[in-house]
């Protein structure tokens, strides 16, 4: 079974959402906004304005999306299964998809959606939890 590290880098478990990182060889390390356990958008997780933008988005809301530095709990394992350029995160409702040199993704089932302003960043295993990069 494959694997991959499903990091929520800044969350709101009271509300489930958030942005979280997932770390997986064959597709590097990239982040997506999660609402109700759905992937809504990628989120480049390079440029700290980007995480300000739905920080504030969410504060203004009244949740508070708190950073992800707890072992354990913030970060898990998650199955992954590899198929031809079609990857399945059955845990984390994510079916990621490598086409015509684009990425795209949606939940399981749903619609398929590019990844905009895709910043591929190479495989690292989740070992910090302090450095969100």
């Amino acid at each position: 079974m494959q694997t991959a590290y499903f990091h929520r880098a800044y969350w709101s478990y009271e509300n489930n959402l958030g942005i979280a990182k997932i770390h997986y060889p064959a597709l590097g390390i990239f982040a997506l906004l999660f609402e109700n356990g759905i992937p809504i958008t990628n989120v480049n997780f390079l440029d700290k304005q980007e995480f300000s933008y739905y920080w504030q988005k969410y504060q203004k809301q009244g949740i508070t999306l708190h950073l992800g530095m707890k072992v354990g709990i913030d970060t898990e394992l998650t199955k992954v299964i590899d198929k031809e350029n079609l990857f399945k995160f059955t845990d984390i409702n994510l079916e990621v998809k490598l086409e015509n040199n684009a990425r795209y993704f949606r939940p399981l089932d749903g619609e398929w959606t590019e990844f905009e302003d895709d910043v591929f960043v190479e495989y690292k295993p989740c070992d910090s939890l302090i450095d969100v990069r």
